[in-house]
């Protein structure tokens, strides 16, 4: 979570450089090419769920027609149209969620980053919403950082995971996630995603890769 903050000029690195495409996180945050996802959505109870994903274009200066034709494209995307006009407090936990990754999209972020967004949420839901971050990110094509303290969300989600050891700032391993596309929750009981899961594992205890 530090890590990504620092990436996302929310936090000040305490040593060293961070570096985003060869610029500061403050160059890339005033260019706008960052969209935040958080462990809670943080929606505006007094919004309909269209205002919501409209509010940073609202900020931004976009006029009424685009923030509302690039808010349907959004609602389309995450499978929620029909719920444009209901309030947060009307939808479950993981269409909440989704609320908060379409209006994180919808400023069409070169780098989405995602802080922990479905830790909160029952496995049912989670496993729906993880295909459909997988779907949207091979419709999208988008760097994606995403922060977990789960093992195999981040093989099943990842193409490359960074484990970062319990000693802050140090990186313990790179591992490749090789599974193949598109990715089905049955690859969960397959010895490769079994391999993959331990090789991790392995890396963060301080064991060999």
């Amino acid at each position: 979570t530090t890590l990504l903050r620092t990436i996302a000029d929310l936090l000040e690195p305490t040593s060293g450089n961070v570096r985003v495409s060869n610029m500061t996180p403050k160059e890339i945050r005033l260019m706008q090419k960052f969209g935040i996802v958080f462990q809670n959505p943080v929606l505006f109870e007094w919004r309909t769920v269209k205002k919501n994903i409209e509010l940073p274009l609202e900020i931004m200066g976009y006029s009424k027609k685009d923030r509302s034709d690039r808010a349907d494209e959004m609602l389309e995307m995450v499978g929620l149209t029909k719920f444009a006009d209901h309030y947060p407090q009307q939808l479950s936990g993981g269409m909440q969620q989704r609320v908060g990754i379409a209006r994180a999209f919808g400023i069409r972020p070169e780098i989405l980053l995602m802080d922990e967004p479905f830790s909160a949420l029952d496995e049912f839901t989670k496993e729906k919403l993880h295909l459909d971050l997988l779907n949207i990110w091979e419709k999208t094509n988008k760097t994606i950082v995403f922060v977990t303290h789960n093992i195999q969300e981040a093989v099943f989600l990842s193409t490359r995971i960074c484990v970062l050891s319990p000693h802050p700032g140090r990186l313990s391993a790179v591992v490749d996630a090789d599974l193949p596309y598109p990715r089905t929750i049955d690859m969960r009981d397959t010895p490769h995603f079994g391999e993959l899961v331990s090789k991790v594992r392995n890396s963060f205890e301080g064991g060999s890769l």
